[in-house]
């Protein structure tokens, strides 16, 4: 049995509302997933602002730290050097009759 173009013309009217139906439906369901991805791409974005304001921080810290151990390097005198000074000390006192400080 022929379908008739009538016939032929109904189908066509069907499938294509059918296949619209499924487009938009379809183009709904992308849409929310990309509104999801949006949000959490803007979640990320905030999450990242707080961690660099956290290493600026860090940074400004560290930076301090260092300024302040270089202050103490500027000071410090290793042991052996004190070692050798004070036995030198103790010569000098003793060549020169000096009672030492203990």
């Amino acid at each position: 049995m022929a379908l008739a173009k009538k016939d032929l013309s109904q189908i066509r009217g069907v499938v294509h509302d059918e296949v619209e139906k499924a487009v938009e439906t379809l183009a709904t369901i992308i849409n929310k997933s990309f509104n999801a991805v949006q949000k959490q791409i803007e979640l990320l974005d905030k999450k990242i602002e707080l961690i660099d304001g956290e290493l600026q921080h860090i940074t400004a810290r560290l930076n301090t730290i260092e300024h302040d151990v270089a202050d103490i390097r500027k000071h410090f005198v290793y042991r052996d050097e004190f070692e050798d000074a004070i036995a030198r000390i103790a010569l000098i006192e003793k060549k020169l009759g000096i009672r030492g400080g203990k």
